[in-house]
């Protein structure tokens, strides 16, 4: 009996790390906008070529861009969803390894064949990345 209960003790734990919400994207550009010194918003930077790995890590809060210098985002907020004519706009609130808060935004432009784009919001820059998720097979 206590084998018994011990195996379905083990199959509920081992079901739940199968449906593990884990997703792994590419970048293949970046571009990058910044505050000037009057603290005005400049103009979009013109896109560069970037392949980098990023992980968005539900069961861990975590969000890593796996660029030069690895970010770390731990997820402190899960906002609602927003749906609009042209994008759909999956958000979050975050804090990088030194404690800033950033938002974090996964984007589908719907008006642009379904792109899908990650924004990274600092105080004073914004980076955007252009992104295709890496599927298992």
């Amino acid at each position: 009996m206590k084998f018994f209960k011990l195996f379905l003790f083990l199959l509920f734990i081992t079901s739940f790390s199968s449906i593990a919400q884990q997703f792994r994207f590419k970048t293949t550009a970046l571009s990058v906008l910044e505050k000037d010194s009057k603290n005005k918003w400049g103009k979009w930077s013109k896109p560069q070529k970037s392949e980098m790995y990023v992980t968005l890590d539900y069961d861990k809060n975590k969000i890593i861009i796996y660029s030069r210098e690895i970010q770390h985002y731990t997820i402190v907020e899960y906002l609602d969803k927003e749906v609009t004519k042209t994008d759909e706009i999956n958000s979050y609130l975050c804090k990088n390894q030194l404690g800033t808060p950033v938002k974090i935004s996964f984007m589908t432009r719907m008006d642009q064949g379904n792109k899908p784009q990650l924004y990274v919001y600092f105080k004073e820059f914004v980076f955007c990345y252009d992104i295709i998720e890496e599927v298992e097979n």
